[in-house]
């Protein structure tokens, strides 16, 4: 399993440098990242490149994917809009990543060290990983198969160029959503690790507790050992707020851009389904197989989706986890040395006073119940779509057959 993680890091990282997201080098033995002139050069590059080859296609006249002037129907704005956003989401991330560039270097030899010291963490998201790379991978394979049924283009040299531009700029946006992940996942498998510590320094407690014999050195010997080792727990979790926090900083445009892309694809998809199934008589909506596969590629899309989205969740919980296992503390019967006592009530006053919290450019704090905000948000826009595009078309309809009638009179 360790061999595998190890292969999809490489991977993730060596298709980070293709990409242009990352702009520094990794040793492989070490881990260390640092600053090097080849992978500056490859970045800028490959930047560049990315920025003239979306110019090139917006200006050129036959092969822009959209025009505004040709709109006739609400898809192709909602399109549109859709595509504008992810690409702005894009170039914005790229920009962040360089004006964060140095503490982007920082935070990865952090994590990388972190792994090193303790090996023990890989088996604890090493499964989340997998599963991540695997709908991930399946949810881009059936969204090309898709794209490239919708535009029903003769092969030739203007599909082929929309096809490298949505390609590259969804390559980016995931490389981007992928090493948040795999950072945000390490973090969560620290917490998984020290809430296992906690539970088992509460159990060596509460049997110390349970002893008659509690005023011998041996008992007060032990209270300092139990004491030493939950001041390293507290140490180490006020060390994974502060990356926590630091991340939330360096990410803040990734987390803002992640947000409003979902936000758009996931209403514009809603309509474009309603719009699929209403109107289109050829493709892969016209066959009970090219609809079984339009679901399954939404399917595997919202399951990536969800999976980036719940890790952040889950690190809350075991924050708030973890105040619940120090409140078992109070239901021990017998008394503790001072020194041990203290250390219970420094760690919980800790966790009260800086409770984990993500916030997205200070703007709003993630928490489920936003989430579900966000969510009833996405249905009603979808809705208001679905019902204009109902009504226009009825409106449509009416008038062509009113003219209809004229002519023929």
């Amino acid at each position: 399993m360790a061999d595998i993680v190890w292969l999809l890091q490489r991977f993730v990282y060596f298709y980070g440098r293709i990409m242009g997201v990352l702009n520094f080098e990794v040793d492989s033995r070490t881990g260390r990242a640092k600053f090097t002139r080849r992978a500056t050069i490859l970045a800028v590059v490959h930047n560049i490149s990315v920025i003239w080859l979306l110019s090139f296609q917006l200006l050129h006249d036959e092969t822009a994917i959209w025009k505004i002037n040709r709109g006739k129907y609400l898809h192709e704005y909602v399109f549109l809009l859709v595509t504008a956003v992810r690409h702005c989401a894009v170039l914005g991330t790229l920009v962040s990543r360089w004006r964060n560039r140095g503490k982007i270097l920082r935070l990865w030899n952090l994590l990388s060290r972190s792994i090193q010291e303790r090996p023990e963490l890989i088996p604890l998201f090493s499964r989340e990983l997998i599963v991540k790379f695997v709908f991930a991978f399946m949810s881009d394979c059936l969204h090309i198969v898709l794209d490239l049924n919708a535009l029903r283009e003769t092969p030739g040299p203007a599909l082929a160029l929309k096809m490298v531009v949505w390609c590259t700029f969804a390559s980016i946006f995931d490389m981007i959503v992928a090493q948040y992940y795999t950072a945000i996942m390490q973090v969560k498998a620290h917490y998984k690790l020290i809430k296992r510590e906690l539970r088992e320094l509460l159990r060596e407690t509460q049997t110390l507790c349970g002893k008659s014999n509690r005023r011998g050195g041996v008992f007060v010997t032990k209270c300092c050992a139990l004491s030493d080792r939950l001041d390293r727990i507290a140490e180490t979790q006020s060390e994974l707020k502060a990356l926590v926090d630091s991340m939330s900083e360096i990410f803040q445009i990734q987390i803002f851009s992640m947000t409003i892309v979902y936000y758009l694809s996931t209403m514009g998809n809603i309509y474009f389904a309603f719009c699929t199934l209403r109107y289109n008589t050829s493709g892969l909506a016209a066959s009970h197989w090219g609809l079984l596969l339009i679901v399954i590629s939404i399917a595997f899309y919202y399951a990536d989706n969800f999976i980036t989205i719940f890790i952040g969740f889950s690190i809350l919980d075991s924050n708030a986890e973890m105040a619940k296992i120090l409140e078992e503390r109070t239901v021990f019967g017998g008394e503790l040395d001072e020194r041990l006592e203290a250390s219970f009530e420094s760690f919980q006053l800790q966790l009260a006073q800086n409770p984990l919290e993500f916030y997205v450019m200070g703007l709003f704090k993630m928490e489920r119940g936003r989430f579900v905000s966000v969510a009833n948000s996405i249905i009603i826009h979808s809705i208001l779509l679905i019902q204009w595009e109902v009504q226009n078309t009825y409106t449509r309809v009416k008038s062509t057959g009113y003219e209809k009638e004229r002519g023929a009179h």
